[in-house]
């Protein structure tokens, strides 16, 4: 399937997935869409795991914090977290 953003721009190529939620989890996503948060559950889910790929880059970004790696060094892994995180997130995609 094949979206376009409400701007009429980026084109994504989307797949199909049955998940098995608890009752808790659907409601909760369901409490979300009928606040108007979100348009539907799957815009809802999927907004949930940008988070949590987001999360995931703050994480390792932190990580660097740790490191007995040089300042030079740790800006070179900085900016190319934020290079891949930007183009899994943000950068145009192309048609396949």
């Amino acid at each position: 399937m094949t979206l376009q953003n409400k701007k009429g721009g980026i084109s994504m190529r989307m797949e199909t997935l049955q998940i098995r939620l608890s009752k808790e989890q659907l409601s909760f996503i369901d409490q979300k869409v009928k606040e108007g948060r979100y348009p539907s559950r799957s815009e809802a889910i999927r907004d949930y795991l940008r988070k949590a790929q987001l999360w995931e880059a703050l994480e390792r970004i932190l990580e660097l914090g740790h490191s007995e790696e040089s300042e030079e060094e740790l800006s070179a892994r900085l900016e190319q977290i934020r290079e891949k995180v930007y183009r899994e997130k943000y950068a145009p995609r192309t048609k396949k």
